[in-house]
């Protein structure tokens, strides 16, 4: 028994390491964005960065023997599921060069507080304690990084929370319908719904850029088509497989170990996102957001143990 402890320690161990590992991979391209944005709008980082992306997760799942599970199970629940995860990536990478980075994950990463209102709201899963108390921390954060009081609330920092609500929708879809499809097969379908996205918003931009003009830090979102140099297509790609790679990281993470404990591991994203925009741009949060910050990663980390536990107990009263 001790030894089969032991055992499962260190794979969740390992499987934290591959999540910290992956969540970093993503704070590195997502910071490196900027120098993209400057040269193509929104719809166009989309189109292209997927159509980039997918060709390598194909022949990753070639090499690896996995093709097969490309396809999905239910077509219907994975098509549904994308859809609330590319509505989420465009929320978030929307915010991004408008508010930064920081202010954008923290918007993102609201996610697990979301998912506590919407069970309880919707599902009538039973709300406890450490729910309540997750969800007035989570909200307290928010208010500290968005800095409530300070200054005007910018539109797109309640986009990147807008955002925040869709990925816990795509969360909660995933666990209730699409637990036998392989994590390539959700990545691809992801990245599909992305680039449809991105295609979809190029054509609809004659009617977009009027319908946003004069909304403050939506330049990204009504940006044309426009020219671009092979130098910002090869960072576009390098930020791509950095998303790959990340996702590589967080299947063989969730493999690893208890996936309870090492999804936790996906608010380290709200570490390192500030600190490579520190290294690479030398840019810094204020006091108040850093605190925010800090109660969104414990509200998150509450919001997603007491999820847990909640169905252990459900699993060990049958």
């Amino acid at each position: 028994m001790f030894i089969i402890r032991i055992r499962e320690i260190g794979g969740t161990t390992r499987g934290a390491l591959w999540i910290i590992l992956g969540m970093a991979l993503v704070a590195v391209g997502d910071n490196y964005t900027p120098i993209v944005t400057e040269h193509m709008g929104l719809w166009q980082f989309h189109a292209l960065r997927s159509a980039m992306v997918i060709p390598v997760a194909l022949i990753f799942a070639l090499a690896t023997g996995r093709l097969t599970s490309v396809w999905p199970v239910s077509l219907r629940r994975v098509s549904e599921r994308s859809l609330l995860s590319m509505v989420a990536m465009v929320m978030y990478f929307a915010a991004l060069p408008a508010v930064g980075i920081a202010q954008a994950a923290a918007g993102l990463f609201t996610s697990p507080i979301w998912a506590v209102l919407i069970s309880a709201i919707f599902f009538g899963e039973r709300v406890g304690v450490r729910h309540i108390v997750a969800v007035v921390m989570g909200f307290a954060g928010v208010c500290l990084v968005l800095e409530v009081g300070k200054q005007p609330i910018q539109p797109m920092a309640l986009a990147a929370v807008a955002g925040g609500l869709a990925w816990a929708l795509s969360v909660i879809w995933t666990r209730r319908h699409c637990r036998g499809e392989s994590a390539i097969c959700l990545a691809i379908w992801q990245f599909t719904a992305l680039m449809l996205a991105g295609l979809a918003g190029l054509v609809l931009s004659p009617w977009i850029i009027p319908a946003l003009s004069g909304i403050e830090g939506t330049e990204f979102v009504t940006q044309p088509i426009r020219a671009t140099s092979g130098w910002i297509l090869f960072v576009l790609f390098l930020i791509g497989i950095a998303r790959i790679s990340a996702a590589a990281s967080q299947a063989v993470g969730y493999q690893s170990g208890d996936a309870s404990v090492v999804a936790l591991f996906d608010l380290s994203f709200l570490f390192w996102a500030p600190f490579f925009a520190w290294v690479i741009w030398g840019k810094t949060v204020s006091h108040s957001m850093a605190a925010g910050m800090v109660l969104i990663v414990i509200a998150g980390a509450l919001a997603i143990w007491s999820d847990d536990r909640a169905r252990a107990a459900v699993v060990r009263g049958r």
